[in-house]
């Protein structure tokens, strides 16, 4: 059941959560707590790779923020075309405005910038 957990992609929960860690992380919230502090910053660190879901979303993301194409994204990513498209409706289920400009897709500049 956790491994299901961690292979799902819901955007808006991880993002919830990374932007959260990131936060406590930042203002020291886990400064008494070792343990808890290596937990959080080992969990922040695998959200941010390219290992997990939410971490190739985020730069998905940050490749159509400069506009990109399917070509380009499937090469950033590493992955197959399916897997964009399947990223594309992940991100727009998490209310993502991803518009299409002859061949590049792009989001809204920022759109990061919380984390």
């Amino acid at each position: 059941m956790a491994k299901q957990a961690l292979k799902r992609s819901d955007f808006n929960e991880t993002y919830s959560v990374h932007s959260s860690v990131k936060h406590a992380l930042k203002s020291k919230l886990f400064s008494k707590d070792v343990q808890a502090r290596r937990a959080a910053e080992k969990l922040l660190k695998y959200l941010e790779s390219d290992r997990s879901i939410y971490g190739r979303q985020c730069q998905m993301i940050r490749m159509m923020e400069k506009g990109a194409t399917i070509a380009q994204l499937r090469k950033g990513l590493n992955c197959s075309r399916r897997t964009v498209f399947r990223y594309f409706l992940d991100l727009e289920s998490a209310d993502v405005d991803i518009t299409l400009e002859g061949e590049h897709y792009s989001v809204a500049k920022g759109l990061l910038s919380l984390i």
